[in-house]
C-alpha cells in the first residue's frame, strides 16, 4: 500500500479510538455487538483470565504503559507496581480518570507512541497491550526500538495482543484473511472507520522483541490472544 495511503489510515485509526473511548470496554466485556454467545463469550473471559497471570509477574515496577486507552491493563498494573499510562487520545485518558480506582497511583500523559516522553532508561519496563496490533508493518521496528530506548538496561517489553479469531471482534466484524487487514470498524452512532490490524503471528513477536531483547518469551491461549515479553539487551544476567 502507499505510504500516502498508510499515513491516512493511520490517522483514521487515531480518529476511531478517539471516538470510541465511551465504549471502548464493551469489547472486553462482550457487551452489545461483541456478544458472541455463552460459550464463545465464557471462553473469552478464560483467556482474558488467563493473560491477567501472564502479567501477574510484572510488579515492584515503574512501568510505562504505551496506549492505555480507558485503563483496563492499567487497573490492573497499577496495585503492585508504580504506572506511567499514556495515551494518544485525550478522550481515552479522560475516560481512564472516571473509572479509575482513587487509590492507585497512576501518572496520566498524552503521548505519541513512537516518541515516549520519558529519558533513555527511565523505566523498569514497558507495556503495550492491544496496541501492536495497530502499528503498521513499516513502522513495527521503530516503535519495538523506541519502547526498548525507555527501558533500563536489563528491564522488560512486555505485550498482550489478539489473535486471529471469527469470534474476536464484533459480530458483523470480518476477522479471517490475511494476518494484515485495513478493516471496516462502526461504533454505535453508526458512524465508520477504516483502522489497522495487523495479526502478529508468535515468530513474528519472536523476530520483533529479538531485535531489542536477549531473552524472549512468548505463549498463546487457545483462541483469542497473544502474549510476549523480553528482557531489554545489556542488563546482568
Amino acid at each position: 500500500m502507499p505510504s500516502g495511503n498508510i499515513a491516512q489510515v493511520e490517522a483514521e485509526t487515531r480518529d476511531y479510538y478517539r471516538a470510541r473511548a465511551d465504549e471502548f470496554e464493551d469489547w472486553y466485556r462482550r457487551r452489545g455487538t461483541y456478544r458472541h454467545g455463552p460459550e464463545a463469550d465464557a471462553a473469552w473471559n478464560r483467556e482474558l483470565g488467563e493473560m491477567d497471570a501472564f502479567i501477574e509477574p510484572l510488579r515492584d515496577r515503574t512501568v510505562l504503559e504505551v496506549a492505555a486507552g480507558t485503563g483496563w491493563w492499567t487497573r490492573r498494573l497499577a496495585p503492585r507496581n508504580r504506572v506511567i499510562a499514556t495515551d494518544y487520545a485525550p478522550e481515552m485518558i479522560a475516560c481512564a480518570r472516571r473509572i479509575a480506582d482513587p487509590s492507585d497511583a497512576v501518572e496520566r500523559c498524552r503521548a505519541d507512541a513512537y516518541r515516549l516522553p520519558v529519558a533513555e532508561g527511565a523505566v523498569d519496563a514497558c507495556f503495550f497491550g492491544f496496541w501492536l496490533s495497530h502499528v503498521p508493518v513499516s513502522r513495527a521496528v521503530e516503535f519495538m526500538r523506541e519502547a526498548r530506548r525507555v527501558v533500563r538496561p536489563g528491564g522488560e517489553l512486555w505485550l498482550v495482543d489478539s489473535r486471529q479469531s471469527p469470534t474476536s471482534g464484533q459480530r458483523r466484524q470480518r476477522v479471517p484473511g490475511p494476518k494484515v487487514q485495513q478493516q471496516r470498524r462502526t461504533l454505535t452512532d453508526g458512524s465508520a472507520y477504516d483502522i489497522w490490524k495487523i495479526y502478529w503471528s508468535p515468530l513474528d513477536l519472536r523476530f520483533l522483541f529479538g531485535l531489542v531483547c536477549d531473552q524472549v518469551d512468548v505463549a498463546t491461549t487457545e483462541q483469542y490472544f497473544v502474549m510476549a515479553r523480553g528482557r531489554v539487551a545489556g542488563g546482568a544476567g
